[in-house]
């Protein structure tokens, strides 16, 4: 059964491996304008994985390369909204999931796709149950990491957000997505996932000083300018001083620390240490530029004035893929509300049209005597 289901994701991995190849050629054809990794992973994505803050951040669909793949490999069609695989070491990811993670790890957005976004939802789903983060802790404990069915925050997707940061830190356009995950997933085991994962996000890191490392994690949520711009499209995130809203505070502290906890116990409280953090995230000005695009300037001015008196969170350190992400939102809400204004104008125009024939028709009317 298991060689099986490893000849299943190994036939998988060939899929993606010849999407790449695909990418790559209409990449170069393009004029190699079009970065072939974008283009690969937006074609994997459907459903609430391409919604229109998906298409933001992550990068839209290009429906001449579908076109293309389809032309060219209609078979590869199989990895759009591809759900549950079963990996080498018998366990099973959300592989879908997985790919839209990688893409905004890629893209400069590693918490947000990530463990941010489900650490989100689990606090969405208990939201108004316990009265304070221990609280909470104790609610989530019992669904976080479980097998099956039922769990915003399941194993299937536990995995993928590890993996996804693992995976993606290393992606770039020279990279063989396939065989980078290949050589990943060959001898895989728990605790090297877990330290990875907490050297990248966390930097150096106690896992043993259980109520600190708590706190690192959840502060690692919040402070992220990709997790802010999340949790402020959710309804989550304020304006007013630009913070987390006191509403939705503890069930978000508990989901992080039900997550920090999962990574303690699993590296049996080691220490974590690294050189450098691998990970780029998003500027504050980029958030700024995001929200801007969205029409929410206010949110903006909210953003810049409270991150500029925090210091800078962001490092600065922002991926140009995810500059041109929000170049390409601004642009197109620019051109959805150009349009709008096309749209004003005509009816004007159209408006003064009638009335001037109106008139014109009343004096060409001949009078009765």
């Amino acid at each position: 059964m298991q060689a099986r289901a490893a000849d299943e994701f190994d036939a998988t991995l060939n899929q993606l491996d010849e999407l790449q190849t695909l990418a790559e050629s209409y990449a170069q054809e393009q004029g190699g304008d079009v970065d072939p990794i974008v283009l690969m992973l937006a074609y994997t994505r459907s459903g609430t994985y391409n919604d229109s803050l998906w298409q933001m951040t992550a990068g839209t669909k290009d429906p001449d390369f579908e076109a293309y793949v389809l032309e060219n490999n209609s078979e590869l069609g199989e990895l759009v909204g591809i759900g549950v695989q079963t990996l080498p070491n018998g366990e099973t990811i959300d592989f879908g999931h997985l790919l839209a993670s990688i893409n905004l790890v890629y893209r400069g957005l590693p918490v947000t796709g990530s463990w941010g976004g489900d650490c989100m939802e689990l606090a969405q789903q208990y939201s108004g149950q316990a009265s304070d983060a221990a609280g909470y802790v104790t609610l989530m404990q019992e669904s976080f990491g479980a097998e099956g069915d039922g769990s915003v925050f399941g194993a299937d997707d536990l995995w993928a957000d590890l993996d996804s940061v693992n995976i993606g830190s290393q992606l770039s356009q020279d990279t063989n997505l396939a065989d980078l995950m290949r050589t990943y997933y060959a001898d895989l085991n728990d605790h090297d996932r877990c330290y990875t994962f907490a050297a990248l996000s966390f930097g150096n890191a106690n896992t043993g000083n259980t109520e600190k490392f708590r706190e690192t994690v959840y502060d690692s949520l919040v402070k992220d300018t990709g997790m802010q711009l999340l949790l402020y499209m959710n309804g989550m995130w304020t304006s007013d001083g630009w913070t987390l809203s006191s509403e939705y505070e503890p069930a978000l502290q508990g989901a992080a620390y039900v997550f920090a906890d999962y990574l303690s116990e699993t590296l049996g409280g080691e220490e974590v240490k690294t050189d450098s953090n691998a990970l780029k995230v998003m500027s504050s000005e980029s958030l700024a530029e995001a929200l801007n695009a969205l029409g929410e300037s206010d949110a903006a001015n909210a953003a810049l004035s409270a991150l500029d008196n925090a210091g800078d969170t962001s490092s600065g350190a922002v991926s140009d893929a995810l500059d041109n992400a929000t170049e390409n939102l601004r642009s197109s809400f620019n051109a959805q509300a150009f349009q709008l204004v096309l749209l004003v104008i005509a009816a004007a125009a159209l408006f003064g049209l009638i009335l001037f024939l109106a008139l014109m028709s009343q004096q060409l009317r001949p009078r009765r005597r």
